[in-house]
């Protein structure tokens, strides 16, 4: 067998110049996707091949440059690629990055926050993932920032939630012990949601079986007739405001159980805590849930994130006489503000769509 100490120094020069091959290439990517950027906005600047083909340029790159050297060359792709040329409009191509962290990159509008974030992902290796997440969040703070700098008949109206209906509360359903990996058999349990779940008792299970919806009465359960699926909805006390978009509540969930849950608001986004549009965010919350003997939280599932979101809604303590906006209230329970859409309304979160 050779000896692996005398080829070590062989061994080094075969990485070096693996990784400076890579290096190479790696730039000379980055190089290319500028380059070709540059071209097409020198070509539609000059006007007449544009003029020629339109708003149908790109396509019809795309269709011939996939035909001539193959995939790589979409309408998405090339529009990144004129968009980064844009973004990086000097002599020669930036060559810090890869392609994909580049990219990730483009959308961000502000050039200092830009260049901030290229040389985070410098100093700290980020992968583009996390750059992607990044950019998510400063896209969300700027659009706070323009909704927050406008007044409320010059802001751009959102795009509302559809208002959930709210379902009755103190419903929940019976499953069987197997369908949730229980060892003991033949035993009935009572789902709180939120994937919790409790042993009945003989005396508790009389009369009923799994796949029954129950109300519980405060005294024992009863089964509901021609439900199919318990409500979701609970009655919830805030305990915290972490920020603008997610709570601290404790919720009643049946049969005297109390759960401390932290609740993600459905179907939005408020900018992160560590910005100015964040912490204007949380005090608007603050504020409007201040006094609020309970709120009314309706939970779902985000498989994506394998989570539990929320629409949560809170009593209008201005009801009465009171004309609602549209999109606050439920449509089941006029009282109740919708606090979702309310963010929305008034500038502090963005919509988000799965």
């Amino acid at each position: 067998m050779p000896d692996t100490r005398a080829l070590l120094p062989q061994y080094k020069k075969l990485v070096s110049e693996i990784s400076s091959l890579y290096e190479g290439a790696r730039k000379a990517l980055v190089e290319a996707y500028w380059q070709i950027g540059r071209r097409i906005v020198e070509v539609e600047q000059q006007g007449a091949i544009k003029a020629a083909y339109g708003s149908g340029l790109l396509a019809k790159l795309s269709e011939d440059l996939s035909k001539r050297s193959g995939p790589g060359f979409s309408e998405r792709n090339l529009e990144r690629m004129r968009a980064f040329y844009l973004t990086h409009p000097k002599s020669t191509a930036p060559s810090k990055l890869t392609w994909s962290q580049y990219s990730e990159l483009i959308p961000v509008k502000n050039a200092a926050v830009r260049k901030r974030l290229e040389a985070q992902a410098l100093t700290e290796g980020l992968t583009h993932k996390t750059l992607r997440q990044l950019v998510r969040h400063e896209k969300v703070r700027e659009q706070v920032e323009e909704n927050l700098a406008a007044t409320p008949e010059t802001r751009e109206p959102p795009d509302l939630l559809p208002v959930p209906k709210l379902g009755p509360l103190n419903t929940y359903s019976l499953v069987d012990s197997g369908d949730v990996a229980w060892p003991e058999k033949d035993v009935l349990l009572f789902d709180h949601g939120f994937k919790g779940y409790r042993t009945l008792t003989s005396a508790e299970k009389r009369g009923l079986k799994a796949g029954d919806i129950v109300e519980w009465t405060g005294v024992k359960l009863l089964k509901v007739r021609g439900a199919t699926k318990p409500g979701y909805t609970y009655k919830a006390f805030l305990k915290e405001v972490i920020d603008g978009d997610t709570l601290w509540a404790v919720l009643d969930i049946g049969m005297r159980g109390v759960r401390r849950e932290k609740l993600r608001l459905r179907g939005i986004d408020c900018p992160e805590l560590n910005t100015v549009e964040g912490q204007k965010a949380k005090k608007f919350v603050e504020k409007i849930l201040e006094g609020v003997p309970s709120l009314t939280v309706l939970s779902s599932k985000n498989a994506t994130y394998d989570r539990y979101e929320a629409d949560v809604f809170y009593p209008d303590p201005q009801n009465a006489g009171r004309s609602n906006p549209p999109g606050s209230v439920a449509d089941n329970h006029s009282d109740l503000i919708y606090l979702n859409n309310l963010l929305l309304e008034q500038g502090y979160a963005i919509r988000v769509y799965e």
